[in-house]
């Protein structure tokens, strides 16, 4: 893991990657802006995959990960 900031779109990319999740409805990522705080990278996991909290890592290409089970929204 790198110290430095990387884009984040590909810091997101590499996030996907470390989790390994086994579709791509089990999580969403996204950037997560703080005011006075640097941006971090959220990752939105859907209840069914629960499991996947252990596999994310805190920090990542220079970002604070941050994450939350939730449940997908649906259009009716």
């Amino acid at each position: 893991m790198s110290s430095h900031r990387s884009d984040p779109r590909l810091a997101a990319e590499h996030l996907a990657e470390a989790i390994g999740a086994p579709s791509e409805i089990a999580l969403s990522i996204s950037t997560y802006f703080r005011p006075g705080k640097p941006l971090a990278l959220k990752v939105f996991i859907a209840p069914e995959f629960r499991y996947l909290e252990s596999r994310i890592p805190s920090r990542l290409d220079g970002y604070e990960v941050l994450h939350e089970v939730a449940a997908r929204v649906r259009a009716n």
